[in-house]
């Protein structure tokens, strides 16, 4: 009852609740389209990052394991994001767990995508020219994409009316189809690639803050920025390929030379207008374009002089004046073409900076086939609008060793991934790319991949503090001071000038003290700054070395020299290598090498190595690569680089003769090669996984120095 002013009155029955019922079990989880799981992991430093890996792996090896999608779904949905990334990429627990397992211990292992968010992810979408494209491009995203797969669909229907062929049919190699020999084929079907790769990455949460093409990757980028409808952007590649196809076809062709475009230009003249610079694609790589002969021609005399010189699979000559003879039917037939302002910026290589899209007319995309191709004038406006993360939107990755090269020669840090890869069509090889930009510092929607898997969250192993003691020292710093509590008041009374005080604790005359008392003060504390600074820095100290145990080499060396390094050391370290078990693998660098690009290049193509042996310090040449530097050091520098860039983790140790001394009976006869002591150094302090150490060996190198170097190249000198 309420005895307020309402006087209500109620009253209640009580009994047993009713039984809920049991909910249903809930259906387990299945695998991701593409059956490839990503288990992203991320940490604060690179020790809490291993750590957590391990206990990771441990976890779902250990007892009852949760299903995998439920793992890689909680990873995704319930983790803070922090800047030292890793991506495990497999098809089940026991492939991921192991990979994990690998690189908790320090372990190098290929399904383990890691690296630090050293980008603040403004990303930029590059669509390359014609080169990236490969037989069966895009169909296994056909199957497991439905993101691709609507896109690409559109991308035909597009085409429809200004093909007499099946764009589906040419990526699944139906029989009857054309092949990608054809231009008139090989554009719109890589482009129609392109435009469903944007959408791909979209699905997965990367959208661009700016885009920039290549050619006709431009007609792929005005699509993707919002410039062109997708019906314009096939009229444009479609048509302009068929007139390229029926009028230019069989004149020409073009050739890709590790040059930068100043250099390339010298070449010319001799020519007489048969080859012009088509693209300026890098600091140090232009495409040329003319005809077959004169291409031939220039090509024999770019590799007499050891410049890397490659010929482009087309017959036609793409932004050269041959282009010209097409003009007015390019005008009449992409006159209907409709430019709009973009929702993207779009970054012109026709102007070299951005642009109004509305002004992307039938006019424009002649000018885009007729002139040189800007693309490193391109990049570097982007670069200096501090974008820093380059995606190649491609079925091969063809431009990134360009946009990363024009980077360095900026000094702007910058960050440039692929898509796809030749022969690596399906979702397992896009993860990876999106794990690549990710780890950098890029955007990802993780949890798209496990959209529709019915994957829940399970328990996970915690975050992996790093406990570290933190003890005040009370312990006073080296040259801070007089330890002897006498002298200590003796030079404060001299660094003061105290004449008085010193008079009486010397028993001497104040007169006769004072007039030395200046210089004995600035004397001293002169003295006591030079001992304060010296502690700061690092010390060389020699410890001489008893007999050594037999030393045992295996693997394979890559022994790294110029033209400079004498012929006679090479072979003798060589021989040493080889007569303690390892195989030696040699590596000639030559001047275009100065280029990390280029060298990363070439070491992509070498089998992974045991250990990097280079003698580059021995070329004490300069000029060459450098105005000032000695060749080797330059060399040294680009060489430990470009090991990091092209993925490899083999330690480096870096030989000189006669650098150092290490007393009066040791005489110094090569301070040059010093530098690259110096440069030890420093690698030593930022890449310890990657360093092993400066090796300073005798001018001839006999039997017990060649052992003694075996030794400490196989870590047994203690």
């Amino acid at each position: 009852s309420s005895f307020g002013i309402s006087g209500t009155n109620a009253h209640a029955v009580l009994e047993q609740a009713t039984p809920a019922e049991e909910p249903a079990p809930a259906a387990a989880a299945t695998l991701p389209a593409g059956g490839t799981l990503p288990w992203v992991l991320s940490a604060a430093a690179p020790a809490a990052l291993r750590e957590q890996a391990a206990n990771l792996a441990a976890h779902v090896t250990t007892g009852t394991a949760p299903h995998p999608a439920d793992v890689g779904h909680t990873l995704v949905t319930a983790r803070s994001v922090l800047d030292h990334r890793a991506v495990a990429l497999g098809a089940g627990t026991g492939e991921l767990a192991e990979a994990l397992a690998a690189f908790g211990a320090g372990e190098s292992t290929g399904q383990v995508v890691r690296g630090t968010a050293d980008t603040d992810g403004r990303t930029v979408f590059v669509f390359p020219g014609q080169g990236s494209q490969w037989t069966g491009m895009g169909a296994e995203l056909l199957d497991t994409s439905p993101a691709f797969a609507e896109r690409f669909h559109a991308c035909a229907a597009a085409l429809a009316p200004y093909t007499d062929w099946s764009l589906v049919d040419v990526v699944r190699q139906a029989d009857g189809a054309p092949t990608l020999d054809r231009v008139d084929v090989v554009q719109p079907a890589t482009w129609a690639v392109m435009v469903s790769l944007a959408e791909l990455w979209r699905a997965h949460g990367v959208t661009p803050d700016a885009v920039i093409g290549h050619s006709q990757g431009e007609i792929a980028a005005a699509v993707v920025s919002g410039a062109l409808t997708l019906d314009d952007g096939a009229r444009v590649v479609a048509l302009r390929s068929q007139a390229i196809r029926r009028v230019l076809a069989g004149a020409g062709g073009m050739m890709s030379v590790q040059v930068s475009a100043a250099e390339a230009e010298k070449y010319l003249p001799a020519y007489e207008g048969a080859v012009s610079v088509a693209a300026v694609n890098g600091p140090h790589s232009v495409v040329l374009a003319g005809t077959p002969d004169a291409l031939d021609a220039l090509q024999a005399e770019f590799t007499s002089r050891d410049l890397r010189a490659r010929r482009i699979a087309v017959d036609y000559a793409s932004h050269s004046a041959q282009v010209e003879h097409i003009e007015a039917e390019l005008l009449d037939v992409l006159g209907a073409v409709a430019p709009r302002a973009a929702h993207v910026p779009f970054h012109s290589t026709v102007t070299g900076g951005t642009l109004d899209t509305t002004g992307l007319d039938a006019a424009y995309w002649y000018r885009n086939l007729r002139g040189t191709v800007r693309f490193e004038e391109g990049v570097r406006a982007l670069l200096e609008a501090e974008h820093t993360l380059f995606v190649e939107i491609s079925p091969h990755p063809v431009l990134t060793m360009a946009v990363q090269a024009t980077a360095e020669a900026t000094g702007r840090p910058a960050a440039a991934v692929g898509t796809l890869r030749r022969e690596q069509g399906d979702l397992a090889r896009f993860l990876t790319s999106l794990a690549e930009q990710w780890v950098r510092g890029g955007r990802a929607d993780w949890s798209a991949v496990y959209a529709g898997t019915g994957a829940r969250r399970t328990p996970l192993p915690t975050y992996a503090f790093q406990r570290e003691h933190l003890w005040a020292v009370g312990s006073r710093p080296q040259g801070s001071g007089d330890k002897d509590p006498a002298d200590a008041e003796f030079w404060a009374e001299v660094e003061q000038e105290d004449a008085e005080s010193l008079a009486s604790r010397l028993e001497l005359d104040r007169d006769a003290l004072a007039p030395v008392l200046p210089a004995l003060s600035t004397w001293r504390r002169r003295r006591r700054d030079r001992s304060t600074v010296g502690s700061w820095r690092y010390r060389a100290t020699w410890k001489p070395l008893g007999k050594l145990p037999a030393a045992t080499l295996d693997g394979t060396w890559l022994l790294v020299t110029t033209d400079g390094t004498d012929r006679t050391y090479a072979a003798a370290v060589a021989e040493h290598l080889a007569a303690h078990g390892a195989r030696t693998l040699p590596l000639t660098l030559n001047t275009a090498d100065a280029d990390r690009a280029v060298l990363a290049d070439r070491l992509r193509d070498l089998p992974e190595p045991t250990a990097v042996v280079s003698l580059l310090a021995d070329d004490e040449s300069t000029g060459a690569v450098h105005p000032v530097l000695t060749t080797g050091l330059a060399l040294s520098l680009t060489l430990v680089q470009a090991l990091g860039d092209a993925g490899m983790e083999a330690p480096v140790w870096a030989l000189t003769r006669g650098a150092v001394s290490t007393g009066r009976a040791d005489r110094l006869t090569r301070p040059a090669q010093a530098l690259v002591q110096g440069l030890g150094w420093t690698a030593a302090l930022e890449h310890p996984d990657r360093w092993g150490g400066t090796v300073d060996l005798p001018e001839t190198l006999d039997r017990r120095a060649g052992e003694r170097l075996a030794a400490v190249l196989s870590g047994t000198t203690g």
